[in-house]
């Protein structure tokens, strides 16, 4: 143990002696941070009644993550589930997947076919390029509609550099990192060329990462816990399984990433600001991890089963104004259009034929936010319209014969289209000390699905369902004697079936079949929160919240009769049939606690703390999607030059009681017991040792615990070593014609 914490400990002490032969730094605590995420216009966090959490660029660049999911998950405000490598399922107040809404500079990432279970969607975007990431928990429908019954987890990418000059100035900047737990490479680039109308920002990431190696320290109670002790090879013409010589390495686990991202900025002058946003992420094949370990009477279930390359191209225009009329003091317009490509690819083991589902999605969409101040009352309110297109296939090939077939294609192809309007009102009382809000929804949904009759029965031949929904929030923030805030929040929610909930046919992991059911209706939700935070004048602020959330017409996975019976034959094979349901009756509550200190003039003590529980009251069974006890802390040191960091993530056990029968919690991945509780040590250093060099250094889970994350199909990484060379904003002149 002691030889295992020398390095990490000796590297920390290392980094406070540089740091302590440089200037002191200014307070690295900010009260009265500034968010987006609330209302769509800047505000202050102190003054909204939601929990907002903040990831800035710096704490994303400090830590390196691999990916937005990995910075997300290790600043302890959100849970994240993963069942590959490539992946990354965020969980907010106990709603996962499409209960959470994703949204990338203002555009809705959620579509038509965002599933219940667990999304891998986070990874599409470059937590590079990232200004800062948002994370407001608990409904969020009044400005935000469908989808956002969680939280949302709001994604600004940078914004383009303006010069000072009419000519053409700018700055260049990249990096290399190395992670040592799937040999994994990056390189970024980055390049901003800006004059006094116009700037470009281009940014580059690609990433290659190997096999991921699970950590070599088992859990006394649970010995050689998800060690890959196979893997299938095609060997000769026929399906081998091989012994893993080394069953800390999860073999065909590991996969490749690019990420591109161009704006282009136009300053006509000092009250309108135009912007196009293009942004490209496409992976490689994607390893399906855990369908890859599933056995079958003794024998691997598949000998392939992967995502194909996951696509997402977006394109935005963005126009801000500000102005002094009558109907608003400013407004944003943005139009925008993505294209959505994903697949689903699965060979049995010893069979010749292999699965090809293959799904293309476009998207158009445009939103209107504008803000108008009259006295003491502030006014937002705005439209959004988004139209999805979908086109679904399906066909098996023979791997030997290259012979082609049809077959059921996992979703009908369809239209997905959802409008709305909104109207949020603050007022301020007392000065600032009382602050009270309010707001307005209308939204409706419509859905068309056509399936394949060739697969489905008659009455499926056509779906198509309509829905309105009208929502309010209201909330209080007050301020009280000796440092301290109240907030309480009243709020409705809603979420749409989608093609995905409404029409989707898999192969769960269980084995079960999900089928179609055209019935299903709209969840709502009724969300309260209340909370209490304490300031201690600039030193810092501790803030504990409850909420509560209560579903009416919740979907769930259960059991369903098809034509009378309890299973059905699908390619092949029979299978017990589920779909999704509307119950009377879920519940989700809990409390979480957040807090900051600076603890001396350079040192910054940060702290998260979240527990949850759901239940089916109509059914009495716990719901999905419920993560254990988590959180972390950590402890930062900061001076002009350099910087470290030491983190403590911890989560409690998930128990078998606590698991939901639908199956959507994995509990074929789990111990006999559930998901055993872990803790894991990380350090994270850093030094700039020129205005244009820095290097960092980090090592994660110092231990090497074997370990999996709560509903995760594939063993967090063992003991990681991560290291990057940065070049910082080198200089860049272009003495080009005038614009």
């Amino acid at each position: 143990m002691k030889k295992l914490l020398l390095p990490p400990v000796f590297s920390f002490v290392f980094s406070f002696s540089l740091c302590a032969q440089t200037q002191d730094s200014l307070r690295l605590i900010n009260l009265e941070e500034v968010v987006v995420s609330g209302n769509k216009t800047e505000e202050r966090k102190s003054d909204l009644p939601h929990q907002i959490d903040l990831i800035l660029q710096k704490n994303i660049g400090q830590t390196s993550p691999l990916t937005t999911a990995d910075a997300l998950s290790g600043s302890g405000a959100v849970y994240v589930q993963k069942s590959q490598q490539g992946g990354g399922s965020p969980v907010l107040r106990g709603f996962e997947a499409n209960r959470v809404l994703l949204v990338v500079d203002g555009v809705r990432m959620n579509n038509a076919i965002y599933r219940a279970g667990h999304l891998q969607n986070s990874i599409s975007t470059d937590p590079n390029m990232m200004e800062r990431i948002e994370v407001l928990q608990g409904a969020g429908s009044v400005i935000y509609g469908t989808d956002a019954i969680g939280g949302v987890i709001s994604f600004f990418t940078r914004k383009p550099a303006l010069g000072d000059s009419t000519r053409f100035e700018g700055k260049s900047s990249g990096y290399l990192r190395y992670s040592s737990a799937n040999q994994g490479v990056t390189g970024h680039a980055t390049l901003n060329l800006g004059n006094r109308k116009w700037a470009f920002l281009t940014g580059v990431t690609a990433s290659d990462f190997g096999d991921l190696r699970s950590g070599k320290k088992d859990q006394k109670d649970y010995p050689d816990f998800g060690d890959a002790n196979f893997y299938v090879k095609r060997i000769d013409g026929r399906d081998s399984v091989f012994s893993n010589s080394d069953p800390d390495v999860q073999r065909f686990s590991g996969y490749r990433q690019l990420d591109i991202l161009q704006k282009i900025l136009f300053n006509p002058g000092k009250n309108s600001l135009h912007t196009l946003n293009f942004q490209l992420s496409t992976t490689t094949d994607v390893p399906r991890y855990d369908r890859l370990q599933a056995l079958s009477n003794g024998q691997p279930r598949f000998a392939q089963w992967y995502y194909g390359p996951q696509e997402r191209l977006f394109v935005a225009y963005e126009l801000k104004r500000r102005q002094n009329s009558w109907w608003a003091d400013e407004f944003r317009f943005t139009p925008a259009f993505q294209r959505i490509g994903e697949s689903r690819h699965d060979r049995g083991f010893g069979k010749y034929e292999r699965n090809d589902l293959v799904e293309n999605l476009k998207i158009y969409s445009a939103n209107m936010d504008l803000f108008k101040q009259v006295d003491g009352h502030e006014i937002r309110y705005g439209g959004e319209l988004v139209h999805n297109s979908l086109e679904s296939d399906g066909t098996a090939e023979n791997i030997v014969t290259g012979s082609r077939k049809s077959i059921a294609s996992r979703y009908p192809d369809g239209s997905y289209t959802t409008t709305g309007l909104y109207f949020s009102h603050r007022w301020e009382l007392l000065g600032t000390k009382l602050i009270l809000s309010d707001g307005l929804r209308f939204s409706s949904v419509s859905l068309n699905a056509d399936f394949d009759p060739q697969f489905f029965e008659s009455d499926l031949a056509e779906v198509n369902q309509k829905s309105n929904s009208q929502n309010m929030h209201f909330g209080v923030v007050g301020t009280l004697p000796a440092g301290f805030r109240f907030n309480l929040l009243l709020s409705t929610g809603f979420r749409n079936p989608n093609i995905d909930d409404l029409g989707k046919t898999f192969e769960t992991n269980g084995g079960d079949l999900v089928v179609a059911n055209p019935d299903l209706r709209p969840e709502q939700v009724f969300y309260r929160e209340i909370g209490l935070t304490k300031t201690f004048k600039a030193q810092g602020s501790l803030q504990v919240n409850a909420y509560v959330s209560s579903l009416t017409d919740a979907i769930v996975v259960q059991p369903f009769a098809v034509g009378g019976q309890d299973s059905v034959d699908f390619m092949g094979s029979r299978f017990r049939s589920l779909a999704n349901v509307n119950v009377d009756k879920a519940r989700v509550w809990g409390i979480s606690a957040n807090g900051k200190f600076q603890v001396a003039p350079s040192w910054v003590l940060r702290g998260n703390l979240t527990y949850t529980e759901g239940r089916d009251l109509t059914n009495d069974v716990p719901l999905d999607h419920i993560p254990p006890l988590y959180g972390n802390v950590s402890v930062a040191f900061e001076k002009n030059r350099c910087f470290a960091q030491a983190n403590f993530l911890f989560n409690g056990m998930k128990k078998l009681a606590d698991y939901s029968p639908s199956g959507e919690d994995n509990l074929n991945y789990a111990t006999p017991d559930g998901t055993p509780d872990w803790q894991t040590w990380n350090v994270h250093l850093g030094y700039q040792f020129t205005k244009f060099l820095r290097l960092q250094a980090g090592v994660e889970n110092i231990l090497d615990l074997n370990y999996r994350t709560f509903a995760s199909g594939i063993n967090a990484p063992g003991r990681n070593f991560v290291l990057s060379l940065t070049i910082l904003d080198i200089f860049i002149s272009r003495k080009g014609a005038k614009i």
